[in-house]
């Protein structure tokens, strides 16, 4: 009689398991480190490539809408993977640092750039035709932006699970055009800036 009390309880057991670990798959999102609304950009082309050194190259890109003003808003992410984490070989802490985070906000008058670390694992080998990862943690702030451009996020974390398929050409192509876009939309609009660091004393703030 006691058989079926502990098989339900070991049934319990495993659904609250499962529910767990589908809990654990979390997005690609970017998250305001004071408070605020975290963003999921819906990338629609993602891609990678890696060279002789093993280092990936990740591009996403994404074209859609401000909610707020109906402005159209282009989102692109790169992210470099200089070595893969491997259990019992390297070190599996967050805290670690074995990529380079980049975010650029687009829109027909304003750009900007958001620049970081984070620690990133590799779950699919090198090469295979779809590549999944998860970025587990990672610091990133404005570097460069146009003067109307309104940075509504502040320093910020990207991180979460994203998905690219292995293409060595559009991988390229697509990491080129951003560049010549950014860099072409700030000519037509305004100089590009380069973001203060936080904490620093601009020259007009050292006017007595």
């Amino acid at each position: 009689m006691l058989l079926k009390p502990i098989a339900r309880l070991l049934f319990l057991l495993l659904a609250l398991a499962l529910l767990s670990a589908c809990g654990i798959y979390t997005p690609l999102q970017i998250e305001p480190t004071r408070k605020g609304p975290a963003i999921q950009p819906r990338f629609a082309d993602s891609f990678y490539s890696y060279d002789r050194d093993q280092t990936l190259s990740f591009v996403m890109r994404s074209k859609g809408a401000d909610a707020a003003t109906g402005q159209p808003v282009e989102q692109v992410a790169t992210i470099r993977v200089f070595w893969r984490p491997k259990g019992g070989v390297t070190t599996l802490n967050p805290s670690a640092l074995n990529a380079t985070i980049r975010y650029v906000v687009m829109t027909p008058d304003a750009q900007g750039i958001y620049e970081g670390a984070g620690f990133v694992l590799l779950n699919s080998k090198t090469g295979e035709a779809k590549m999944r990862a998860r970025i587990m943690d990672s610091d990133m702030r404005l570097t460069q932006k146009t003067s109307n451009f309104n940075d509504t996020l502040g320093r910020a974390r990207m991180k979460g699970y994203f998905t690219a398929a292995y293409n060595d050409e559009k991988t390229a192509q697509m990491l080129l055009q951003a560049q010549q876009e950014f860099f072409g939309r700030t000519l037509t609009s305004n100089s590009p800036e380069t973001a203060p660091t936080p904490g620093a004393t601009s020259p007009a703030e050292k006017l007595p």
